[in-house]
């Protein structure tokens, strides 16, 4: 019996030694898997900090979107579409912009589940109130979610606005001073450029008086009255697309047939002269003082370009230069002095005296004109063929 029990007392004390060393073993394990589970916990608290501060960083804003347009996962950024602290998981993309560019953005992102091919673009949008530009790359995640990645670039569209419109400036400016064919040969070279034309017609005026009047007002006032008067000659020749050439003081040079040819040269520049003959009368009117002008006008061959490296200007060289100026300066106040070779081109459509000759330095005895006014069929027929247009059959 004693025997028996001790037997009994020795397999007790081998048991529980057993599950004394599993209890260990166990045990042992247990603080492994802690140890092991508090350092994986420590990684992903770790890794979780690195990506809050990765996306806290990133300037792009990121979307997952479904095909309804809702978010999937909140995106980075979120203060370039929405208040940070809105809960927008279950919320679309409709909630944060117009209904119509909704529809818009609902269509790129239909596109892309169709196609599962990736989309970039750019796009407008208003976001509280204020209008940004966004450039996106729209690419498929599955087959009813996209992944949207939009950059504001709405400092770039700005600086390309202005750009664009310093551009315009630039170019209206230049085309202020140049012809547009001349300017754009002058943006391909900047070699001289030099151009034969065998028929042009060129106007020189000068104010009648100018000497005293330059003595008698101030040069602030002077150039505000020359500047009231070439603007009112500007528009003229903007009217009848001719080639202003220059200003030299009070002296006003323009030219018809080029650096466009046309065969109505003589014609064109004798509409504006007349017109220039009522300007000045109005003028005369709005300031209550007198002025008068003389106008020359010549016909011929020129060669017209621009030469030098600075201060680029359109000009023109040739004796037809020369007459037309002598016609001017010989000329009589009020009066409009044509050449020969211009009366041959006008006769049959305009009203013209003959003066008789004349002495022209440089160039002898002339026989020269005025150029009085239109012929009254002339008229008639501008005035039939004004009705015509107004009212087509």
């Amino acid at each position: 019996m004693m025997q028996e029990m001790q037997q009994s007392a020795e397999k007790s004390a081998v048991y529980t030694q057993e599950l004394q060393q599993q209890l260990e073993a166990k045990t042992e394990q247990l603080e492994r898997e802690i140890r092991d589970r508090h350092i994986v916990e420590q990684q992903l608290q770790t890794s979780e900090r690195k990506m809050r501060a990765f996306f806290a960083a990133m300037t792009d804003l990121i979307l997952v979107l479904d095909t309804d347009g809702n978010f999937e996962i909140a995106p980075t950024n979120p203060a370039a579409l929405y208040s940070p602290d809105i809960d927008i998981i279950g919320l679309t993309i409709e909630h944060f912009c117009l209904e119509e560019n909704f529809q818009w953005l609902q269509d790129k992102i239909q596109r892309v589940l169709e196609t599962q091919e990736t989309l970039n673009f750019d796009y407008r949008l208003t976001v509280d109130t204020e209008a940004k530009w966004f450039t996106a790359r729209v690419s498929p995640m599955s087959e009813n979610s996209v992944i949207w990645v939009a950059r504001d670039i709405s400092d770039r569209k700005e600086a390309e606005l202005a750009l664009h419109l310093a551009q315009q400036q630039s170019e209206s400016l230049l085309l202020n001073i140049l012809p547009k064919t001349i300017a754009e040969q002058l943006k391909q070279s900047t070699d001289a450029i030099a151009e034969h034309f065998d028929e042009v017609s060129i106007l020189f005026s000068d104010i009648v008086g100018f000497t005293p009047l330059s003595a008698r007002l101030s040069p602030i006032d002077l150039v505000k009255l020359l500047n009231e008067m070439f603007s009112k000659f500007d528009k003229l020749a903007e009217k009848y697309q001719l080639e202003k050439i220059k200003t030299i003081g009070d002296a006003y040079m323009v030219a018809a047939g080029l650096p466009v040819q046309r065969k109505n040269h003589a014609q064109a520049i004798a509409e504006m002269a007349l017109d220039m003959q009522g300007s000045i009368q109005q003028f005369s009117l709005e300031n209550r003082e007198e002025f008068q002008i003389r106008i020359g006008i010549h016909s011929g061959p020129v060669v017209a370009g621009v030469i030098g490296k600075k201060k680029f200007i359109y000009d023109l060289w040739g004796d037809t230069v020369n007459v037309a100026s002598r016609m001017e300066s010989s000329g009589i106040p009020g009066k409009i002095q044509i050449t020969g070779d211009t009366y041959e081109l006008l006769k049959d459509r305009y009203v013209v005296e003959k003066r008789g000759q004349i002495f022209v330095k440089g160039k002898g005895d002339m026989i020269t004109y005025w150029l009085i006014d239109r012929k009254a069929d002339k008229l008639s027929g501008e005035k039939s063929q004004s009705t015509q247009n107004s009212h087509p059959a």
